[in-house]
């Protein structure tokens, strides 16, 4: 597949567009959480919720986590594991990341129904004005997501 950028200035006139929030998706993107200081003394806290949060959605479509290496798969596994998640619905991709933001530094997707395609928007993180340093981890997910799926 070819994983050139898309390099036309307008996706509309490829017949790409932005789906709207509710519409149906194969599957939601997130990271796992690992960064003590965006959550300080309270990151032991924030698994069993963020655990719950995937129950929840992957009762209804696959959820993709990001996580930095087999050890921290392992151990969201358990967490997972631990609030009664089905396995069989989250798939795991080793893309390490600075933070757990994915929603900000992940990839959007525009769709072409017509030709059955997509293709990966990258907006170029820079963790909102430079406020969180360091990104570099967090700014290349949807490229590597992209290269992944063999999507441009």
């Amino acid at each position: 597949m070819d994983h050139r950028p898309l390099t036309i200035d307008y996706p509309t006139i490829a017949g790409f567009h932005f789906p709207a929030e509710w519409a149906p998706q194969t599957a939601m993107w997130l990271s796992w959480p690992h960064k003590e200081a965006s959550w300080p003394g309270k990151i032991d806290l924030i698994y069993p919720k963020y655990c719950e949060f995937i129950k929840v959605v992957s009762e209804g479509q696959i959820v993709r986590i990001n996580v930095a290496d087999a050890q921290m798969e392992a151990f969201a596994k358990q967490q997972l594991q631990a609030v009664g998640a089905d396995l069989s619905k989250v798939e795991f991709y080793h893309f390490p990341t600075n933070d757990a933001w994915c929603r900000d530094h992940g990839p959007a997707f525009l769709v072409n129904y017509e030709e059955k395609k997509k293709v990966v928007v990258d907006w170029g993180y820079n963790a909102w004005g430079d406020k969180y340093p360091p990104y570099d981890l967090d700014d290349v997910i949807p490229t590597k997501i992209a290269q992944h799926f063999g999507l441009p």
